[in-house]
């Protein structure tokens, strides 16, 4: 009896503390629809049971009375499996009763299933097709973050017409987007407002998360609230030359990297050969161990993201096919074709050719130029921005406090000040969402995205960093 009974509740136990997983949602009016009809039948058929029961009394053995019912209405919904359980109190002698008796339960249960296949139909798609997006943002372009939206994890969300889309993850009660949307670029801005609506229509808040300008104004333009979030750093590729004393520390990498016998070579992940595959793992994971912390997902890709044949991968080796050191490249798409390419994935070892990263980075602008690529982006540095002369508002000047606290830790700035060694132009990315009132929620959101694995060990190791102020190790 024990097992049986235990048994379940483990079940809803489970599901309960679980339920934080099951991102695919129905619209809030679908819900309540499902709740009426249940309670509604639940309400119904326990009210019939008391009454015709009571009327049909002379029908069952021994004759029940009307506390005896009641007492009995609870077993009516159990399973039948239950019966050999429990203590009967009374049976139906004849047909009416005995349908009365065995039918309460099945017509609840009946309901209740037609109910939730119905609210099932009811979820509007929202995880898409990845492939219809990567198609998208090949054929359509996007922004050099758009590659992102291809990464596992995302649900996708298109316009009406299909010609451009949104990625995103629903987090708590939060829908956070991937970067800006993509496809053609006549159809994106429309697609802010859409995807809104859709929001809308399942209780979602929408946060539009590393945007450019252009989506940042036309967000702010509906009423929506704004907040920079990241700098990212590009440098334009025609004409390139690493000339003049601004790109001293750049030449003096390629320089050495040349007298050390280093080489940067460019490989697709997933078709490398063993020997360095195996390297490249043993640097992430001593990265990552360095680090003492959960590995930061979301908008920064792993060894996961590497596996795509559509990046590119530069790296370091010496005479010795000895790995001193990793980049990974997202294309950026226009009408069709690359016109760029997003820096992504940095390791290298704590010991070794120290200059591996600019030596990799200027390879990689030297490569791509001569592609006839127009630009490198060298992504964004989360929390982290340059003085534009402005006056920051309550907002930005929370998000720099918790930037100048995480710096320690992650080294986000110092990230960005080293990004300034390819003489970039720098570009901010913003988030924007319909209400200040829902900030809380959308940073809790976004915290969950980039660290999901943060757990109470992970968040008291943060917090003696934090008090120490001691570093972690760098990327670059």
């Amino acid at each position: 009896m024990a097992t049986s009974v235990l048994q379940p509740l483990a079940v809803v136990a489970l599901l309960l503390v679980t339920r934080h997983r099951f991102r695919v949602l129905a619209p809030a009016r679908a819900y309540r629809g499902w709740s009426r009809a249940v309670l509604g039948t639940l309400v119904g058929v326990s009210v019939l049971y008391i009454l015709l029961g009571y009327l049909l009394r002379n029908r069952f053995d021994p004759v029940p009375d009307l506390v005896d019912l009641l007492l009995d209405l609870p077993t009516r919904f159990l399973p039948p499996g239950y019966f050999g359980e429990i203590e009967i109190a009374f049976l139906p002698v004849d047909t009416p009763a005995t349908v009365l008796y065995e039918w309460t339960g099945v017509v609840f249960w009946t309901v209740t299933l037609a109910a939730s296949l119905w609210l099932v139909t009811r979820v509007r798609p929202v995880t898409g097709d990845a492939d219809a997006a990567r198609s998208l943002i090949v054929g359509g372009g996007g922004s050099t973050l758009s590659w992102l939206a291809t990464w596992a994890g995302n649900s996708y969300w298109f316009t009406a017409d299909g010609r451009a889309g949104v990625a995103y993850r629903v987090i708590g009660r939060v829908a956070l987007t991937t970067g800006e949307p993509f496809g053609h670029p006549d159809a994106r801005p429309d697609a802010v407002e859409e995807f809104t609506r859709f929001c809308a229509e399942h209780a979602w808040t929408p946060c539009l998360y590393s945007v450019g300008q252009a989506v940042r104004d036309h967000a702010v333009e509906l009423g929506w609230q704004s907040v920079q979030v990241a700098e990212e750093t590009v440098v334009a590729l025609p004409g390139l030359a690493f000339t003049g004393k601004r790109w001293q520390d750049v030449r003096s990498a390629l320089n050495k990297a040349g007298k050390a016998g280093i080489t940067a070579e460019t490989l697709a992940f997933a078709h490398a050969p063993l020997s360095l595959t195996e390297q490249i793992r043993a640097l992430s994971e001593e990265w990552v161990g360095d680090k003492g912390l959960p590995e930061m997902g979301f908008t920064l890709g792993g060894l996961d993201e590497l596996r795509d044949d559509a990046v590119r991968c530069l790296v370091a080796v010496d005479a010795d096919r000895t790995v001193h050191g990793i980049t990974s490249w997202l294309p950026v798409h226009e009408d069709g074709r690359i016109v760029g390419w997003t820096l992504d994935f940095m390791r290298r070892p704590e010991s070794g050719f120290r200059g591996v990263m600019e030596f990799l980075i200027a390879a990689a602008a030297q490569r791509f130029r001569d592609e006839g690529c127009a630009f490198l982006s060298l992504s964004g540095a989360p929390l982290a921005r340059v003085d534009r002369g402005q006056e920051p508002d309550a907002l930005q000047r929370l998000l720099d406090r918790i930037g100048s606290a995480l710096e320690p830790v992650y080294g986000f700035r110092s990230l960005l000040a080293f990004k300034a060694k390819f003489q970039p132009e720098y570009r901010p990315l913003h988030m924007a969402c319909p209400d200040v009132a829902t900030m809380p929620a959308v940073g809790t959101a976004i915290a969950r995205a980039y660290l999901p694995g943060m757990g109470p060990t992970h968040a008291l190791r943060l917090l003696g960093r934090l008090r120490t102020g001691r570093r972690a190790p760098d990327e670059g």
